[in-house]
């Protein structure tokens, strides 16, 4: 084998490497932006249950750093506020968005179970 045909063989599975890095990327982005939505949910969840109203700003700047993936149009409904309440409705709505974007022919009452399960 010459050193040019090694060097092919070598660019063609780089090439390849870099196909399915891609693929992977967008196959899993969906479960990566959910799985955002669910620990932004889980912390605001445990403020509610010890009856904390107020989210601490610092918790807020984590929230949007861990939905930054979020596409625009999901992260519309979103609130940036310091209310507990106000923000976790806000979270079901951007889930309800992200589930829509990944699948726009499913109905908005389908369960979240189902989803996850697909």
């Amino acid at each position: 084998m010459s050193v040019t045909s090694i060097e092919e063989t070598n660019l063609a599975i780089e090439e390849l490497e870099e196909e399915i890095r891609r693929e992977n990327d967008r196959r899993y982005a969906f479960y990566r932006m959910l799985n955002a939505t669910d620990r932004v949910l889980w912390r605001l969840e445990e403020l509610n249950e010890r009856r904390v109203k107020t989210v601490p700003g610092k918790l807020r700047e984590l929230f949007l750093q861990a939905l930054a993936e979020v596409p625009t149009s999901c992260l519309e409904a979103y609130r940036d506020s310091d209310l507990v309440q106000e923000v976790l409705d806000s979270i079901f709505e951007v889930q309800e968005r992200l589930f829509a974007w990944h699948d726009p022919t499913r109905l908005p009452d389908e369960d979240y179970v189902e989803e996850v399960m697909v």
